[in-house]
């Protein structure tokens, strides 16, 4: 008995003895990766920090001011003598070398307007640097690019460029500044997002949105920096952090990047090719009114006036659905195919029209550089309780027929719908609508459950609105 304790008490031991080892050796082996990993991020960081550059835009407000005599005036009313260049505004923020001949990425926000730039390379773990005279290639507003170049007088550290196309959510991001002109910042994290798109606010000029999503901080003095990959290559140009406060941040795609970078180096500005609509995804109630088969493609809201798509034949209400072979799924697809497109290429578009299928030839034109933060209209998702009237003389358009809606009621159809009072209604289901006697004679016909495709003129834009009748508006 007592021999049998000993031997379980000697068992005890040896096994607690191979749980500590076993124990310790895994901790070992968490640590050593832990110290790999971390030793990665510092070599990344180490061999990017030369390309990465601090910037400083300068605007001076009332830089003409002094020559006009109101100007002279203006500013003797001031306490103190003031000379209008001493108003100047600053912003700061990065970029990254990208040319070794002295030419750098940004953000097009943070160059906008400026009467200079400076442009600072620091000395690594020092406050010391050069700096040097930016020059303004090109802007982009389109995608908040722009390409600055300095002359050095000898090469300078290039950034080593990846490939945005291979990104894999989950991946590392490593996100590095120069916000202050001395060390450079480093946050990390990982890509946690791919094809972010639909930021407004601040954003809304910037038409090709297509960002990276990071959870790597992007500080404001970051912006125009470069976001890397574990390998050391820039895979996006940092642009934005959102302001609810989640750390979130958001990168341009490198490779959108360098098509844009080549064209700004070459052209002084992107040239694009222009079709001349007005889009917007399709929506469940309107795919069913304007008997479209699924929810793909992309739905024209308008056609502008003397453009390729007006001289092809395109019409308001067609769903573009193929272009030159290939399925369009949304209106994002169709905006960047074409802008990727060259003026006066020829391309073979396939619509829907009233569930019928056509193809038309259509021959691109350059897309005016004031368009390009303009080239889709992205209406409110809008899907019936109305009162309506003659259209008043003062609002109607030559030629045009309609109605103009009086009263919308509460909770109806229209009002989920965000049917308006004001709205012109052009069209209901693909049917002109001549005047009052006429809309209520296409309402009689309408049964509960279904879904009816209005095309109203709101102010200056024509858009379509998909309504569900419901029982009660019969």
């Amino acid at each position: 008995m007592r021999l049998q304790k000993t031997m379980n008490g000697i068992m005890l031991l040896v096994c607690a003895a191979l749980i500590l080892t076993f124990s310790a050796q895994s901790w070992a082996a968490v640590d050593k990766g832990l110290v790999d990993i971390q030793n990665g991020f510092i070599a990344v960081a180490e061999a990017a920090k030369p390309s990465v550059v601090h910037l400083v835009s300068e605007r001076r407000p009332f830089k003409n001011l002094k020559d006009k005599p109101e100007g002279e005036e203006l500013f003797k009313m001031f306490p103190f003598p003031m000379d209008p260049e001493q108003f100047r505004a600053q912003a700061a923020g990065s970029g990254v070398i990208v040319d070794k001949a002295g030419y750098i990425l940004t953000n097009n926000h943070m160059v906008e307007g400026s009467d200079e730039i400076t442009v600072k390379i620091s000395d690594s773990g020092s406050d010391k640097g050069k700096e040097y005279e930016g020059r303004v290639v090109g802007r982009d507003p389109a995608t908040d690019l722009a390409v600055i170049k300095i002359d050095a007088g000898a090469p300078l550290a290039e950034a080593k460029l990846g490939d945005s196309s291979k990104l894999r959510v989950g991946q590392w991001a490593i996100a590095i500044g120069d916000p202050f002109g001395l060390e450079k910042t480093v946050t990390v994290g990982v890509i946690s997002g791919l094809g972010r798109s639909r930021f407004g606010g601040p954003l809304s000029s910037v038409t090709y949105q297509d960002f990276i999503q990071t959870d790597a901080s992007i500080n404001p003095g970051n912006s125009g920096g470069p976001l890397l990959d574990i390998d050391g290559e820039v895979i996006g140009i940092n642009t934005f952090i959102e302001s609810s406060g989640t750390g979130t941040g958001f990168a341009i795609p490198i490779n959108m990047a360098k098509e844009v970078y080549e064209q700004l180096v070459k052209h002084g500005e992107v040239i694009r090719g222009f079709l001349g609509v007005q889009i917007s995804d399709m929506e469940e109630g309107l795919a069913q009114a304007l008997k479209a088969p699924d929810l793909s493609g992309a739905l024209v809201q308008d056609v502008i006036t003397d453009t390729p798509a007006e001289k092809a034949g395109l019409r308001h209400g067609d769903i573009i659905r193929v272009v030159d072979g290939q399925k369009i799924e949304n209106s994002k697809m169709l905006q960047q195919m074409i802008s990727h497109k060259v003026p006066g290429e020829k391309v073979r578009v396939t619509v829907l029209r009233n569930g019928e299928t056509k193809e038309l030839i259509v021959e691109l034109a350059k897309l005016p550089v004031q368009m390009a933060s303009e080239e889709a209209l992205k209406p409110k998702k809008n899907l019936i309780g109305i009162a309506v009237d003659e259209i008043p003389a003062q609002l109607a358009r030559p030629n045009e027929k309609g109605v103009i809606i009086t009263e919308v009621a509460p909770g109806s159809a229209g009002d989920k719908g965000e049917l308006a009072k004001g709205d012109i209604i052009l069209e209901v289901n693909m049917q002109e609508v001549t005047g009052v006697a006429d809309f209520l004679k296409m309402v009689e016909k309408l049964k509960p459950g279904q879904w009816v495709s209005f095309y109203i003129r709101r102010g200056d834009q024509t858009l379509y609105r998909a309504v569900k009748i419901m029982s009660e508006e019969k």
